[in-house]
């Protein structure tokens, strides 16, 4: 029941190719309570450029919007955002998904290029960081692209989204358990992604931050469990991932989850996740990350607490 003395929440959804993430907070500096839940509907799965969205990858998403739907009327919700990334670019009738939306819920949406992703995110990313570093490289990997957004001085620059993300690079090259053969693909195709971008020199100050869930699963593995608290702010090292790589790919979907905790719509991206994470740190010759457990979600929150509240 939600009570009546304090303000409504407000509602951002982040709808990502893999993952869909709700979260619900007070506006208060910047907001207060916050709730995040999260599903893993896989909208993107089997999709390719101008294709349509698969029939059960949208049953999925739905039933992660449904759920959602409960969440946001139980709180009493005074406002709601949504924004889609590369899926809905990607898909023929993304827009039409995101106009179904607005038509059942009545929330707002926005397909958001990959230069609104990319500033959100680290919208999101410094509004959580315990200091902001001089210069900063965020990344954000999901799971048909990733974004850069070079920040100096708490103002962010251009962002740049490449088509690199773990739901991607696994249909395309990848089975569990994994074969050194595919591995060694899906970093070809990393390298060469990376270095077709032409983003590159970093000074030697300037901090590697990486975000978005595979960052944070990753994270959340090394340190025992997934502790908001404990991820946000947290370090990766090069060799743990190695390690954690070395450990994880010989193993069947089934022991992943089993081993490590994994949902199982995000074990089988995995070790095509640790690869990509460190193709981007030898990429920008970082031996180390600082890891944001807020991202997109946080930004579209902000984006959301900043719109004139519609009159009734």
């Amino acid at each position: 029941m939600v009570n009546s003395m304090r303000p409504a929440p407000i509602a951002a959804l982040d709808l990502g190719s893999n993952t869909f993430r709700l979260m619900l907070a007070e506006k208060n500096g910047p907001w207060a309570n916050k709730l995040v839940f999260q599903e893993l509907p896989r909208l993107a799965e089997g999709l390719t450029p101008g294709g349509l969205l698969a029939p059960a990858a949208l049953r999925r998403g739905w039933e992660a919007l449904e759920s959602f739907s409960g969440e946001i009327r139980s709180a009493g919700a005074g406002r709601v955002l949504a924004g889609a990334t590369m899926v809905a670019r990607l898909a023929a009738d993304g827009p039409d998904f995101l106009a179904e939306i607005t038509r059942r819920y009545g929330w707002e949406t926005r397909l958001l290029s990959g230069g609104e992703e990319a500033r959100l995110t680290a919208v999101g990313v410094l509004a959580g960081l315990a200091s902001c570093p001089p210069a900063a490289m965020i990344f954000d990997i999901g799971g048909r692209s990733s974004e850069f957004i070079p920040v100096s001085r708490g103002v962010i620059g251009s962002g740049r989204s490449l088509d690199l993300g773990v739901v991607g690079l696994t249909e395309a090259h990848l089975q569990a358990p994994a074969r050194p053969g595919q591995l060694a693909a899906v970093t070809k195709a990393v390298r060469a992604g990376l270095k077709a971008s032409a983003i590159s020199g970093l000074t030697p100050e300037t901090a590697l931050v990486g975000t978005a869930g595979t960052v944070t699963t990753i994270a959340a593995i090394l340190l025992g469990g997934y502790d908001p608290d404990l991820v946000n702010n947290s370090r990766l090292d090069r060799p743990a991932l190695a390690g954690l790589l070395a450990e994880l790919a010989p193993l069947s979907e089934a022991e992943r989850v089993a081993a490590y905790g994994l949902h199982p719509r995000r074990a089988d991206a995995m070790p095509a996740g640790l690869v990509l994470v460190m193709e981007i740190m030898d990429h920008f010759n970082r031996s180390e990350l600082l890891v944001s457990d807020n991202g997109l979600l946080e930004g579209l929150w902000l984006e959301a607490a900043a719109l004139k509240r519609a009159e009734n």
